[in-house]
């Protein structure tokens, strides 16, 4: 993911952190039109 994706070093990919790899790829999908939940359900509309 962050090699490929995010356009990483192998050494940047090593030395990042899980949460600043999780903001990285939550920023690539909003920016690529990845991260459209309109049609999803959430846990709460499931449950309630």
């Amino acid at each position: 993911m962050g090699t490929n994706l995010l356009t990483m070093t192998e050494e940047q990919f090593w030395h990042s952190t899980p949460k600043k790899l999780q903001a990285l790829f939550k920023v690539y999908k909003t920016v690529n039109g990845l991260d459209d939940l309109s049609g999803a359900d959430t846990i709460d509309n499931i449950l309630f």
